[in-house]
């Protein structure tokens, strides 16, 4: 099945929960909420999306979520290029979702967009992980595509393991002192609260709250905060909305005063919770809002024993000083297996010129 409106793709959003706490990749970024609020508000003029399904009977075992970028050739064959939707800010390692056991039907659906008459499909998967569905298959004997994977990055997250005061025993000296420093400074302050999975006030009245705060630190000040990216505060809204309507959406904040100095736009599937969002009031630096309120996260992860993995959704310094673990992120090009043509697309994907092309694409 092959969708292109927002308002046929709706009606496949309870199905593609269902498959997606189904699949050991479940993920923010495979999910109905993610992919339509990307759909609706982050596409070029110059883009198209498509959404492939595959079901077996009224069972759905397949999602992919496409975008038409551009086509070239010669009169009478031409390349389609296609990708996974992407935004550097909010939105990777999309991939196409399918059944645990199932995840051959990635070869289904190219083979679907390979009927396109007089051309062939060449299809761009960008920050993918090693338990990600199309990798999970490409790591099997049989498959009818022709891939080139390239290192991309990789995520941090910790694993949550139900001893809060061992695991913060385990952090430096150094960074547990800086943590100790800033719950005095914090003290200083009037009617300090923490709040985890916050449930009291409206959706509007958090995403404000987060916002607000997230534009007061650094990511304001370099306009890559939510309210500097035009558009974006209408995709974080949508997506919480949809987040929010199958239960997965939270919120983590720190307080004084009502004054929200540090927040989470965070997501609870299975057991995993994705830090999408962080941001803190830099104005408090003193009292390390962003890291008492992390601290405070992976403190109640523990206590409530449903939460197996804190993941942060991206690499950066600071994680070492939660002693942090990562996983390998991939980029993959797949296309099908097409004599003479896809080993010469290969070899092209694979050249130096192609890096270089690859390295400003990627920007």
């Amino acid at each position: 099945m092959d969708v292109r409106s927002a308002q046929d793709l709706a009606p496949h959003a309870r199905a593609w929960a269902e498959l997606l706490l189904q699949s050991p990749a479940a993920s923010p970024m495979l999910s109905y909420p993610q992919i339509s609020a990307f759909f609706e508000t982050q596409l070029l003029e110059s883009e198209s999306w498509l959404c492939l399904f595959a079901y077996e009977g009224e069972r759905l075992v397949g999602v992919f979520p496409l975008i038409s970028v551009r086509s070239f050739g010669v009169p009478g064959f031409s390349i389609l290029c296609l990708k996974t939707p992407y935004n550097n800010l909010h939105t990777s390692g999309v991939d196409c979702l399918t059944l645990h056991g199932r995840e051959e039907i990635v070869d289904v659906f190219v083979d679907y967009l390979s009927l396109i008459p007089r051309t062939w499909p060449l299809i761009r998967l960008r920050e993918l992980p090693e338990h990600s569905p199309t990798m999970v298959y490409l790591r099997r004997a049989g498959s009818k595509l022709s891939v080139v994977k390239n290192l991309s990055g990789a995520e941090g997250y910790i694993p949550i393991l139900g001893d809060f005061e061992k695991y913060r025993s385990e952090l430096s000296s150094n960074f547990r002192r800086q943590l100790k420093r800033g719950s005095k400074k914090l003290q200083e302050l009037e009617e300090v609260m923490f709040h985890c999975r916050e449930r009291s006030r409206s959706l509007i009245e958090n995403m404000r709250r987060f916002e607000e705060v997230e534009d007061a630190g650094w990511k304001g000040a370099e306009n890559t905060s939510i309210k500097s990216v035009a558009g974006s505060s209408r995709f974080y809204t949508i997506a919480a909305e949809r987040f929010e309507n199958e239960g997965w959406m939270e919120w983590n904040l720190i307080e004084t005063k009502n004054k929200t100095i540090g927040a989470h736009y965070a997501v609870r599937i299975k057991r995993t919770l994705f830090l999408l969002k962080i941001g803190h009031d830099e104005s408090y630096s003193l009292c390390s809002p962003g890291n008492l309120l992390l601290a405070k996260a992976i403190e109640h992860a523990c206590r409530m024993g449903d939460v197996d993995e804190i993941n942060c959704v991206a690499d950066a310094a600071w994680h070492k000083n939660w002693g942090m673990q990562k996983r390998s992120l991939y980029d993959l090009f797949i296309l099908p297996k097409i004599p003479i043509i896809s080993p010469l697309l290969s070899r092209i994907l694979q050249s130096e010129l192609f890096n270089q092309l690859y390295s400003y694409w990627k920007k």
